[in-house]
């Protein structure tokens, strides 16, 4: 009745709620997908999305066959899985990493995966968390590593590790090793941007001990965080093991009197159709952080 594509096709469209992301999903355009869409409404003889919402919704017509199209495709590919074949999974995942990561472990990363799936491409986007969720609940991407947790509608997460968050500084920029919460007013901090806990907490906490609202340089780069410090603009507030060798070796580590909460990083992956497939991804990268010594 249905071709494998054709189903493939209605249940990316219904998964993502969207023609032009099925379509970039699916490394195909647009109208190639309504017109799929199209001729298996016409064969059914009724509407399988309400194209008057916003985003599209599927019809009644519509979930009975998404029921059915994840049964098939789900069982295509345990079939794959029986015969070894997952390892061949060809695909672009497009995938959303904090620079935490980049900095890290994210080459031994990507070097871990295309040994396990060798016709895997990669989409890679930098970016902060925030973003990244909404990339997430849009469909734009179909994993991150990224702080967390949080609860992310089709995706499961698995807790990558913890990174503890270190104030570093140039020699003599702050006259003793401890910079203290009253000290903190009188020179800058340079940390991640202000949607991050990083930035809000240390703002209110400072404000609260002593009602006074401390400099705080925000950038998304922890390279340019790095050159910031290492010029003498302030005091970097970044995660353990995310500064370069080189970065290190010109600056201290300063105790401070302000108790701070780690970072902890997971890896969220969706659910659905080639879900095992992000679930192993995830946990190469559990193996890759677990094993990475700071």
């Amino acid at each position: 009745m249905f071709s494998f594509r054709s189903l493939e096709v209605f249940y990316w469209t219904a998964h993502l709620r969207s023609f032009s992301r099925a379509a970039d999903k699916l490394h195909t355009t647009q109208p190639t997908i309504s017109q799929r869409i199209a001729a298996m409404e016409g064969l059914i003889g009724a509407a399988l999305f309400d194209r008057s919402a916003k985003p599209i919704a599927l019809t009644a017509v519509g979930r009975i066959l998404f029921r059915h199209s994840e049964l098939l495709l789900r069982h295509v590919e345990a079939m794959e899985r029986d015969l070894e074949l997952s390892d061949r999974f060809e695909g672009t995942v497009r995938l959303g990493v904090s620079e935490t990561i980049v900095q890290t472990w994210l080459a031994t990363f990507l070097e871990q995966a295309a040994r396990h799936f060798p016709r895997l491409d990669i989409d890679m986007t930098v970016d902060v968390t925030p973003s990244m969720l909404n990339a997430l609940r849009s469909g734009e991407i179909d994993m991150a590593l990224m702080l967390g947790p949080t609860i992310v509608e089709g995706f499961s997460c698995l807790k990558l590790r913890d990174y503890a968050l270190k104030f570093y500084a140039i020699p003599d920029l702050v006259s003793t090793d401890v910079f203290s919460v009253n000290s903190m007013p009188m020179t800058p901090i340079i940390t991640y941007p202000r949607n991050t806990y990083p930035y809000t907490y240390l703002r209110e906490i400072i404000f609260r001990e002593i009602g006074r609202i401390p400099r705080i340089f925000t950038n998304s780069s922890i390279s340019t965080i790095e050159k910031m410090a290492l010029d003498g603009l302030g005091v970097a507030l970044v995660a353990e093991g995310a500064l370069s060798d080189q970065g290190l070796a010109k600056m201290k580590v300063l105790q401070s009197d302000i108790e701070l909460q780690p970072l902890s990083f997971y890896a969220y992956f969706q659910n659905g159709v080639r879900g095992e497939v992000f679930e192993q991804l995830a946990g190469i990268a559990l193996d890759v952080a677990s094993a990475t010594e700071l």
